[in-house]
């Protein structure tokens, strides 16, 4: 199923995560904002020159935890978190709408991948990217840029509480927002990239057979484990 372009509606009341630019460091510091307006910083999202060039790391930690690699001439983009990639995809190729697999967003009644897609909308003051699961359209969370602030980046405006987002959907919305913003930011400042538009192979992740190989592997793994060892 296509992603439905028109979802923008997001809950008031879900978990709010602020990320701002700190120039003395240059590196954007993401925070968890409370109702009284309190800053948690939660993670902090470093630059280079070289890939991976978006480096993510636990504030409290201080320890890496993920990273965002931009490609210099392919449109598309490639994440990896705690150990586990994840491929950005173009839906299409003038318009900034990728897709990727979340591991997520799986439970125990739906182990496979849920394909999961962000879709951007720009305006003169904002730019919003709409994360939606791209099977049953519902909303997951926004990424709302502001285009004229020199410090404030924007705000990640999840559908549900802090109590219902768990770390590893948190981690996932943030690292691969951050991501996506990032590689539209180069794609309209590298010439390169309209040729790697041009040439690009855009489509469905489900469509790429990688929730058969998870489905594969995961019948295997469970077919060993019955095997009684001697």
């Amino acid at each position: 199923m296509q992603p439905d372009t028109s979802v923008s509606t997001i809950s008031a009341q879900g978990l709010t995560l602020q990320v701002d630019f700190a120039w003395s460091k240059f590196c954007n510091i993401i925070n968890e904002k409370a109702a009284d307006g309190h800053l948690t910083p939660l993670y902090i999202q470093h630059f280079h020159l070289t890939k991976p060039q978006l480096r993510f790391e636990s504030a409290a930690k201080k320890s890496n935890i993920a990273t965002g690699v931009i490609q210099s001439f392919s449109i598309g983009g490639k994440c990896t978190i705690r150990g586990r990639e994840i491929i950005l995809k173009p839906l299409k190729r003038w318009k900034a709408q990728y897709n990727y697999l979340s591991h997520a967003l799986t439970s125990k009644t739906n182990p496979d991948p849920v394909p999961v897609s962000w879709i951007a909308k720009s305006g003169m003051k904002t730019w919003d990217f709409l994360c939606v699961n791209s099977v049953t359209q519902e909303p997951i969370a926004k990424f709302g840029i502001n285009n004229w602030s020199l410090k404030q980046v924007g705000n990640f405006h999840f559908e549900k509480s802090k109590g219902e987002v768990t770390e590893e959907v948190r981690d996932e919305v943030v690292v691969t927002g951050i991501t996506m913003l990032y590689i539209m930011m180069v794609r309209m400042q590298n010439p390169l990239q309209l040729l790697g538009a041009v040439f690009a192979k855009p489509g469905k992740v489900e469509d790429d057979g990688s929730s058969a190989e998870g489905t594969e592997l995961r019948e295997r793994d469970e077919g060993e484990g019955k095997i009684k060892r001697p």
